[in-house]
């Protein structure tokens, strides 16, 4: 139990110094301490469909993730595992070694690669649709994996789940501080979700009531920086092969033309109408009725009050 706290530990502490595309890798490594193990994958996807939207494989070619795709349908774990969600399996209990060793499954997935052991395990997001699936494996068949390893891969996996979405979150989405107020997710072309903030599926439950989750309620717009889907300003980027996608809700200074903004902001930093105005290469009269316009359309009525709305809503 020492040894598992300890390995929990380093994983939130110390995976945040690792950079997202080598924390899977990193991650199993330091599993192996708990339990040891030839080669693993580690595979995230939607769980109504039967193949991974990416997927890291270790200590066996890459061949082996389309290997176990195309025997989905004839492997008996697989069923054990998506009904008990966060329970660890190994094959031999779903599968008697006379049966398994004798099987189609056997011959056409595990024995090409030399896996002769499995221990799995299903993670799955309800609100989100995302799936994960955790395997370890072992080449030796003598070397059964134990009951005392199951347990401990039931809780060292949940911790690697989250571990993973929290440092990948922390790298690759962290907002830039005027972005704070928007939440993000990674998805496909399709809008298939794949990473979520919690925070970003109460906005969708909240806006699209009718949503059922695992893909977005509205279509992608890669070409547009910032658009406006019921009242959630949406903002997208590629990364790789997918797109960040970033959403906040419509706010007061949505209400405000461009110019409206740059007077409002120059004075929330404290500028007087004349620098505002030979900033802005406007005239002093004309920054004030910028901003008394503005102050109409916010609903304040003094720069504090000004600021302090601003302040909130960036």
């Amino acid at each position: 139990m020492k040894f598992l706290q300890a390995f929990i530990s380093n994983l939130y502490r110390g995976g945040v110094d690792i950079a997202p595309e080598d924390f899977q890798a990193w991650a199993l490594n330091e599993l192996k301490a708990l339990i040891p193990f030839d080669a693993a994958v580690w595979g995230m996807g939607n769980a109504k469909r039967a193949k991974f939207h990416n997927v890291m494989v270790q200590g066996l070619p890459s061949s082996y993730a389309v290997a176990i795709e195309q025997t989905t349908a004839i492997n008996p774990i697989y069923p054990v595992l998506s009904g008990n969600i966060g329970k660890a399996a190994t094959m031999d209990e779903v599968f008697p070694d006379e049966e398994f060793y004798a099987s189609e499954l056997y011959h056409r997935t595990f024995n090409p690669f030399g896996v002769e052991r499995i221990l799995s395990i299903g993670h799955a997001d309800p609100r989100s649709g995302l799936y994960t699936l955790l395997s370890l494996y072992r080449f030796d068949r003598a070397h059964r994996f134990t009951p005392q390893e199951k347990e401990i891969h039931e809780a060292a996996s949940y911790h690697l789940v989250q571990a993973y979405s929290h440092v990948f979150f922390l790298h690759l989405t962290r907002p830039k501080p005027k972005e704070r107020h928007k939440v993000s997710a990674v998805v496909d072309r399709e809008g298939v979700l794949h990473e979520t903030e919690p925070a970003f599926l109460d906005l969708l439950e909240k806006h699209f009531p009718d949503w059922t989750g695992m893909k977005l309620p509205f279509e992608l717009s890669p070409g547009n920086e910032r658009y406006l889907v019921n009242d959630l300003y949406i903002s997208m980027r590629p990364i790789a092969d997918l797109y960040l996608v970033r959403m906040r809700e419509q706010g007061p200074l949505d209400e405000l033309t461009p110019r409206e903004k740059e007077v409002v902001f120059a004075v929330c930093r404290g500028l007087s109408h004349k620098e505002i105005g030979r900033q802005l290469g406007l005239a002093p009269t004309t920054v004030s009725s910028h901003l008394y316009r503005a102050y109409g359309k916010l609903g304040v009525d003094s720069r504090s009050a000004l600021a302090r709305l601003v302040h909130n809503q960036h």
